[in-house]
């Protein structure tokens, strides 16, 4: 389903906000080891980010690029 102009600009205003935090506050920042994340990743290979700081960060920054 493509998404409308609208929320394009929505989607990327918050891919936005979450980089700024990000790069703000990257000290503070870790993913939770919690066993749901562990089995989601494990379980799909897309969710590899759920584990990783940096990947979750690339994943941010590729998605703003196709927004």
């Amino acid at each position: 389903m493509p998404l409308t102009k609208q929320e394009k600009y929505v989607l990327r205003l918050l891919l936005e906000k979450e980089l700024e935090h990000i790069k703000k506050d990257s000290k503070k920042l870790f993913i939770i080891n919690s066993p749901f994340f562990g089995k989601l990743a494990e379980d799909e290979p897309d969710l590899l980010f759920l584990k990783n700081e940096v990947l979750y960060l690339k994943l941010l920054e590729r998605l703003k690029k196709k927004v």
